[in-house]
């Protein structure tokens, strides 16, 4: 493996702590990369790969917009509760570490692809390929609700060779990709050559800064004022502001701009974005789309002009996330004629930057309970992660902001942005692992208020997620199998029962110090009781996933806990 790719492979290691062998941390590593480049939202590694049948196929996702959906029942779910479209993108992987090119080995994958996504495939499946192939026919299922009508297929195949220009590797990438195309199930389709240069670019641009430079028509600074570095407001050509801001220079919409604005992309066709469409389709309307459009306001950590360029550095769509998704969507429609206003804000206070995100999304009516990046209730969870964290060795950080610790090279599994934390709250205090499991979306959705209304103590946050960060950490130094690693939102449920039941006689002063030791050691005392509970609540590490999802599991792994307290 060459030295910079087993540098960056070793990194990924380091920072996420996969709790497999090196050929199966290589096929986690490279299905990080390209998941990187289609969700900017906290990811467990082990759920990128599985164990079982390998039928030539690594990994295996599944993207409505840049939310990965890992079951069928959350994906069920999403088409019930909202009607509007959604950019549907299917993700498959193969991972190889070898440094030379075989034209089989890109047949092989090909061939994989076809014979899984085919009505009666041949090879055998693992209930994680299955599980994919059931939530494969429910997008089918619901054909109108994916925008142009069919999903987009892109397949990696990530090797550590360099690239190559020879003629049979060109010649099966091609033959490969016609093959994807004519099962017909796909709108966009791409066989990806993923060599060794392109698995270190993606790995960069996974935790790298997000850099621009936007041409304008004309821009003036905005008079100063307190704790704003710079700020300008340019007219620009939409054309120009797809193709440098919304878009890397691949092409590929980025996925990472929207995490400040307060409301998901609603579709094309809803009535706030449907004037917008109507617009940019009128050629007599075209070119007064940028004095009809309210435009888009950008906060970065960086902005600078350069004679009729400005240069933006980590920077964010604050508001404007309705008009930037339909200028994607129509992008065959926006010409030179369409121009655009945007306000560019260089601004690195939060509280600042939490200003702007309400006042700009004020103006369209956005309901309290949608500002989740502006709750009370995270910033003093934030400031209690700081100030705790200060003292501990195994220091945790709380993302209220994404990307806010991506400066300070800390390894991503001590940073628990708003979502993870919240599942790791329900696995311990609402002792729902089924939620943190099967239904994230839920809890910053419908019970954003039950998950972080005020008046909830810190700690119990805090010490959930410590479960979690302790519970990889003993998986990846292989304390405990990996195979554990997918029943950790219920291994954390249980051991909460177990705490709060056994606290006292213990000797210590509530359940959350019970749990923070039980976790804490690897080995001694508390790493026994760790070890018992783990062996009594999940005896069988093997058991499908199939079962994992069942409702009674829950209820099993929480009966087989009163085992060790009749002890």
């Amino acid at each position: 493996m060459h030295l910079v790719t087993k540098s960056y492979f070793e990194t990924f290691c380091k920072n996420f702590e996969p709790p497999f062998n090196e050929a199966k941390n290589f096929e986690a590593f490279v299905a990080y990369c390209a998941y990187s480049q289609y969700s900017a939202d906290n990811i467990e590694v082990t759920d990128l790969v599985y164990e079982g049948a390998d039928p030539g196929i690594d990994g295996a996702m599944l993207f409505l917009d840049d939310r990965a959906v890992f079951s069928c029942e959350e994906l069920e779910e999403i088409f019930e509760k909202s009607h509007r479209e959604y950019q549907v993108t299917i993700v498959f992987t193969q991972a190889k570490r070898s440094t030379t090119w075989s034209k089989q080995e890109i047949d092989s994958f090909v061939s994989a692809i076809v014979d899984f996504l085919s009505e009666s495939p041949a090879q055998p499946h693992s209930q994680y390929l299955k599980d994919f192939k059931s939530m494969f026919s429910k997008l089918f299922e619901n054909i109108g609700r994916i925008r142009n009508g069919l999903p987009d297929l892109i397949a990696y195949f990530f090797i550590a060779a360099p690239d190559t220009d020879a003629v049979e590797i060109a010649a099966a990438f091609t033959i490969g990709e016609l093959s994807l195309k004519r099962m017909g199930y796909s709108f966009q389709t791409r066989l990806i050559k993923g060599h060794r240069e392109l698995i270190h670019e993606y790995w960069l641009a996974a935790g790298g800064p997000v850099e621009a430079s936007l041409p304008t028509v004309g821009y003036a600074p905005f008079p100063a004022a307190p704790n704003i570095n710079n700020a300008y407001v340019a007219t620009v050509s939409a054309r120009n502001f797809i193709d440098s801001i919304l878009k890397d220079k691949n092409g590929t919409p980025r996925k990472k701009l929207f995490e400040e604005n307060v409301r998901d992309f609603l579709g094309v066709d809803v009535d706030v974005n449907s004037e917008i469409s109507e617009t940019l389709r009128n050629p007599e309307k075209k070119p007064r789309f940028g004095l009809m459009n309210n435009g888009i306001t950008i906060v970065a950590s960086n902005v600078r002009p350069a004679g009729q360029n400005i240069f933006v550095r980590d920077f964010q769509i604050v508001n404007g996330c309705q008009t930037s998704n339909v200028l994607i969507s129509l992008d065959n429609e926006v010409d030179e004629s369409v121009s655009l206003m945007v306000k560019l804000i260089e601004a690195d206070e939060p509280s600042v930057i939490d200003d702007i995100v309400r006042a700009t999304n004020r103006q369209s009516k956005v309901e309290d309970a949608q500002f989740i990046s502006t709750l009370g209730t995270l910033r003093k969870l934030e400031h209690y992660f700081n100030a705790r964290g200060a003292t501990e060795s195994n220091r945790l950080y709380f993302e209220r902001r994404k990307g806010q610790y991506g400066p300070e090279n800390i390894a991503p599994v001590r940073i628990f942005d708003v979502r993870e934390t919240a599942r790791c709250y329900a696995a311990s205090i609402m002792m729902r692992p089924d939620l943190a499991s099967r239904y994230p979306n839920r809890l910053t959705g419908e019970l954003l208020n039950e998950v972080f209304g005020p008046g909830k103590p810190e700690d119990d946050y805090y010490t959930a997620c410590f479960c979690l960060y302790r519970l990889r950490m003993l998986t990846s130094n292989k304390r405990f199998d990996g195979k554990y690693s997918k029943f950790r939102w219920h291994i954390i449920t249980a051991a909460s029962k177990y705490c709060k039941a056994m606290y006292k006689q213990w000797g210590c002063k509530d359940k959350n110090i019970a749990l923070y030791n039980l976790f804490a050691s690897n080995e001694g005392e508390w790493f026994e009781r760790l070890n018992n509970l783990i062996k009594t609540a999940v005896p069988d590490p093997n058991l499908s996933r199939d079962l994992l999802k069942s409702p009674p599991f829950s209820a099993t792994t929480l009966s087989n806990v009163d085992k060790l307290l009749r002890i």
